[in-house]
């Protein structure tokens, strides 16, 4: 039993450390003895939600959180591998890897605070960097929260007068007063307020910082930065020489993506086959070694025995003295696929050992006796003569591999003289009807049939002979004009050759989304918001179904065949009402963000980072209908329904008093989601079993392959789960103020357990350059609208009319903050503007060190792009830097290209002395505004008559309040750096001036000084021809691509000869280098930092 318990508390730290864990709502809020408040209770007016419910949550999921943390300081220092993987990896750049912390218990918690969050945008991603301010922006929001509300209605709700107890009273509920409610009404105006400028504020900031991380060289002379894929090109586009014409001079580089289905096949077949080689050869390897090892730890067995009999431990030893003769194993080519074997006699002396002379090294360097496997054969054999061993005689002479095989042309010889023919790796294709086949020469021989057609394919793929797909990857010269590309409507037709993404990494392409037409697009579009509307809507269902397992003695009573259930053990049964549904309810959330993506793919959403974003959409929806609206409505209305059939007439009352008091359960929600789940990503227990079961790896390819991938961060996973929980502290801010707390203290913990992780241990490699970060604080506007909307119903349920007509203005308020917000911001969320190169310009700081190098000094503008390829800026001298004639004539040229907006005077009597000699037709013919004469049935002078009260109105308020402002000044002098500041490098502002005034202290040249930390690429960065030319090709296509097999080297020399034959048969790189198998069988690799065949840091597209 103790074993079981064990077990089942590993599944729950295992199943815990999602993010969308089993912490649902349906499932506490359905079980009769829950933690959380029980609604049926508090609809009876009996039981009251208690403060020692809330303690019996809070107690064992801080035990738990206690117990993770511990388990964290202490494995912490012994596998960095787990907990500190960035600071070391070989497969990160310098710049990304993380300044190691101290080692000990507790001495690296001052460096980590210290550690500012600029350190995740340097070294992680940007994604990572905004994912920690989200997460600071809505503690902020929080504890603007609970200072503004706190403190008022906790007091006006205890003294509220409906009588509720504990928790309850805490809550909305517990007010009859309907003149309190003005309260609320006048607190939301403020609290809303400020969410809406903070949701604004930092819009704005991300304009600016996305401006500034994308323009840096580091990321704006990549080749991604310069490329931007259409999709939906028509097919009488779908030329490059038609393409550079419709794009022009700027375009530097065209890749047409084609039909590849049948090459992307063989290819697939051929890796797969080509691994199943590599996993068989290394299998034979250590076969066959084993049995050697164990034919020298006896010290001089039998040849004979060693070849035809299953073990080497039924030989005989020869008597000394008399020289012996043994047969050896080897395959004739005539009797080669019969399993024939050939005897040949070799003389043996009694001093012979099994140990080969010398061990042929690959590289064909001099060979160099293996004195390892000499002393293990001395230290194992009963003979105690001093003198050494003989090397024996061999028919085929010492070839240098180990044994003194024979030479590559005889397959598997060396292997063959340790293990017989059925032990060799065999497998049952399925195109050889099921029929058992040798592994290496089958495999070996279908890489050589497949290669050729492979060549073929590729060959006239690249002729350009295939029908090209929908889709173009064009390349820019600069960065400015691939934005200038991406920013232009191409074609005349509604959906045709739409600019869908810049900036796209060829890693991160869907390929299979590039076949679809434009109709084909919007088929697909309506039919997966079809299915994602049936899956929101529906998913319920199976949730409520896993929910009845918690109550299992109603499912024992209605289903009689059932019964069974409550005749097994206590723990049992608790295991099955228990963990049960929370492991259940975890599978079947899990699967959401799975199911999402797949839409996504068959949506046709090209590339990974968009995927992510669709995903984040969505997943969010979900996440607000099922886990907030879908439990607090149904808990409430299931709470009242039995008082609602009593008595219809009650409904209104019964609401108003159940609403409030189904947030109670969240309190125990931000506890799980803060504790628990903030606890167990720290430790990082899935991570920590598949390192310890990484040491048992035997597959060198795997072992690299572990080492080196870092745990990758799905953002369309996580940022609707924590955003949801900003939507639930917002929604119950007013109406149960107590839950911002618990939120506020949970957010905490999980954005310090989050910088940690993108610190130390998550990848970056999905990247969406930041656009996450805008949906999320859009997204947070949900519990504004969702807060506002309940207020009104509870306002309107008390008949509270004054309160609500001010929430109705609030609600229209927000809405048309949030409409401004769209069209303001929504353009400069997605596209790079053209008028920071200006701003450079003017400034003088378009050829700082950090950003680029000094452009050629010149008077004409350039508009395309400098001589050192700058990828953004155009070619412009500045008037600043020029001396002052050259200044003059920069303006002058500027002013004469421009026109005269007013004439001089003489211009002007030049024009009314020609007037006069116009006729009155050829003045009305002429008139620049016709509607400015006076119309005849106008009224004579009323115009002038207007402007004169105008005027005198406005002097008369003038002189009146002029005294007064006067009075005014000292305050308003006070007020001025507050209302209109500026920016001065050397007094630094404070934070209220910095928070109120983004625009200014969060301006795009201020932030660009956080991506200083970023590798200043002044020369840009380098690729081969053969890198830019395959960069958009479809990964099939290039050679690049193309398995190395990597087996271990062995001390008798087996690998040497397989690969060999692989390389002549197969046609297919294969090496021994770097890793080896070693005395007792187990594979090594040397070095698991340093480059090899299989693995070479990834270029920087």
């Amino acid at each position: 039993m103790a074993i079981l318990s064990v077990i089942t508390e590993g599944l729950r730290l295992e199943f815990k450390r999602g993010l969308n864990q089993s912490s649902d709502p349906r499932v506490g809020s359905s079980r009769d003895n829950s933690t959380s408040s029980s609604l049926a209770a508090a609809a009876s007016g009996s039981n009251s939600s208690s403060f020692s419910a809330l303690f019996s949550t809070l107690v064992p999921v801080g035990i738990f959180a206690a117990v993770c943390t511990i388990s964290f300081l202490v494995l912490r220092r012994k596998y960095p591998r787990v907990y500190a993987p960035r600071t070391f990896l070989s497969s990160l750049e310098p710049h990304e890897r993380s300044v190691e912390l101290p080692s000990g218990w507790f001495n690296w918690v001052k460096p980590f605070f210290n550690t500012p969050d600029e350190a995740v945008l340097n070294q992680s991603s940007l994604d990572g960097y905004l994912f920690l301010r989200f997460l600071k922006i809505m503690c902020v929001i929080c504890l603007v929260g609970c200072c503004l509300v706190f403190p008022i209605l906790i007091p006006l709700h205890v003294l509220g007068g409906a009588g509720n107890e504990q928790l309850d009273q805490l809550t909305f509920g517990n007010v009859t007063d309907p003149r309190v409610y003005y309260v609320h009404a006048f607190l939301a105006w403020l609290f809303f307020g400020f969410i809406l400028y903070t949701v604004s504020r930092e819009c704005v900031y991300y304009i600016n910082l996305r401006q500034a991380y994308l323009l840096h060289p580091y990321y704006a002379k990549r080749l991604s930065s310069r490329t931007v894929l259409f999709t939906c090109v028509p097919q009488q586009n779908l030329e490059e020489a038609k393409l550079r014409k419709i794009f022009g001079d700027a375009v530097k580089n065209v890749w047409i993506p084609r039909e590849s289905g049948e090459l992307q096949d063989l290819v697939d077949e051929r890796n797969q086959t080509a691994y199943r080689l590599e996993r068989a050869e290394t299998t034979l390897i250590k076969l066959a070694n084993k049995e050697r090892n164990r034919a020298l730890k006896h010290g001089h067995p039998d040849l004979e025995s060693s070849i035809g009999m299953n073990s080497v431990q039924d030989t005989k030893r020869e008597s000394v003295g008399t020289e012996t003769r043994r047969p050896s194993l080897v395959r004739s080519p005539a009797n080669a696929l019969l399993g024939g074997v050939e005897i040949s006699e070799i003389p043996m002396s009694p001093t012979d050992t099994l140990v080969g002379s010398n061990l042929g090294p690959i590289d064909g360097k001099e060979k160099e006796p293996m004195v390892t496997e000499i002393a293990m054969s001395q230290a194992n054999s009963l003979d105690t003569s001093d003198e050494p061993p003989a090397t024996p005689s061999l028919k085929w002479g010492d070839n240098g591999y180990g044994m003194s095989g024979p030479p590559p042309g005889v397959s598997g010889s060396i292997a063959s003289q340790w293990i017989p023919h059925s032990w060799r790796p065999t497998h049952r294709p399925l195109s050889n009807y099921g029929r058992s086949v040798d592994t290496i020469k089958w495999t070996r021989n279908r890489l050589k049939e497949i290669a050729p057609q492979i060549n073929k394919l590729r060959r006239i793929h690249r002729q350009g002979k295939v029908k090209p797909l929908p889709a173009a990857f064009i390349e820019f010269d600069t960065q400015v004009n691939a934005q200038s590309a991406y920013q232009t409507l191409s074609h005349h037709r509604a959906f045709h050759m739409t600019p869908h993404i810049n900036g796209i990494r060829p890693h991160e392409i869907v390929w299979e989304s590039l076949r679809m037409k434009w109709w084909e697009r919007i088929m697909r579009g309506f039919a997966i918001q079809g299915f994602v509307t049936c899956l929101v809507i529906f998913w319920s269902i199976p949730c409520a179904l896993i929910g009845i397992i918690s109550n299992i003695n109603f499912l024992t009573s209605k289903v009689f065949f059932l019964g069974w259930i409550n005749k097994l053990p206590p723990s049992i049964l608790g295991l099955i009402t228990g963990l049960l549904p929370a492991v259940s309810l975890t599978f079947l959330m899990a699967l959401v963000p799975v199911i999402l993506r797949s839409c996504a793919r068959q949506a046709g959403i090209p590339s990974y980072s968009m995927i992510e974003l669709y995903t984040q959409s969505t997943y969010f929806v979900f996440q607000v209908v099922q886990v907030f609206l879908v439990t607090t409505i149904t808990s409430a209305a299931s709470a009242a329904f039995e008082k609602i059939i009593q008595d219809p007439t009650s409904v209104r009352s019964l609401l108003s008093q159940n609403l409030p008091k189904s947030s109670n359960f969240y309190l125990s929600y931000f506890i799980l989601q803060g504790l628990a789940m903030s606890a167990t990503r720290l430790l990082q227990l899935p991570a920590l079993i598949r390192h310890l079961m990484f040491q048992n790896e035997q597959n060198p390819r795997l072992m690299i392959n572990k080492w080196h991938r870092l745990r990758i961060v799905h953002w369309g996973a996580i940022y609707p789960v924590f955003t949801n929980m900003g939507v639930i502290a917002i929604t119950y801010s007013l109406i149960s103020p107590l839950t911002i707390v618990f939120a506020l203290m949970g957010l905490y913990l999980i954005y310090l357990v989050s910088k940690y992780n993108l610190l130390y241990t998550y990848s970056s490699e999905i990247s969406t350059r930041g656009l996450l970060y805008p949906h999320a604080l859009k997204q947070l506007l949900m519990g504004v609208y969702l807060a506002e909307v309940c207020l009104i119903g509870l306002f309107g349920l008390r008949s509270a009319f004054g309160p609500l007509v001010i929430m109705l203005g609030l609600t229209i308020f927000t809405a048309l903050i949030h409409i401004s917000l769209n069209e303001a911001l929504g353009p400069l969320l997605w596209n790079l503007p053209r008028t920071l190169a200006v701003e450079e310009l003017y400034r003088g700081l378009a050829f700082n060190s950090d950003l680029q190098t000094p452009l050629p000094s010149t008077t004409k503008p350039e508009v395309n792009s400098n001589e050192n390829g700058d990828p953004f800026f155009p070619m412009q001298t500045p008037p600043q830097s020029q001396s002052q004639p050259e200044e003059s004539t920069y303006i002058n040229h500027r002013i004469s290209t421009i026109p005269n907006p007013r004439p001089t005077i003489e211009e002007e009597n030049e024009n009314d002395h020609d007037s006069t000699q116009d006729s009155d037709n050829e003045e009305q013919e002429h008139d620049p505004n016709p509607q400015s004469r006076t119309h005849p049935k106008e009224i004579e002078g009323l115009p002038h008559l207007s402007k004169l009260t105008f005027t005198f109105l406005l002097t008369s308020l003038r002189s009146k309040a002029t005294p007064h402002l006067e009075t005014l000044t000292p305050y308003l002098t006070l007020l001025t750096p507050l209302i209109s500041p500026t920016y001065n490098p050397l007094h630094p502002p404070n934070f209220l001036i910095k928070f109120l005034h983004p625009e200014i202290f969060s301006d795009y040249h201020i932030l660009r000084s956080l991506t200083s930390a970023l590798p200043n690429m002044s020369s840009g960065f380098t690729y081969t021809a053969k890198q830019h030319e395959d960069a958009y090709f479809a990964p099939c296509v290039t050679r690049g691509k193309d398995p190395k097999l990597w087996i271990p080297r062995d001390r008798a020399g087996v690998s040497t000869q397989e690969c060999a034959h692989t390389r002549r048969i197969a046609g297919v790189q294969c090496v021994d280098e770097g890793v080896e198998l070693n005395g007792v069988g187990r594979v090594v690799v040397s070095d698991l930092q340093g480059e090899n065949c299989i693995w070479e840091r990834e270029t920087k597209f």
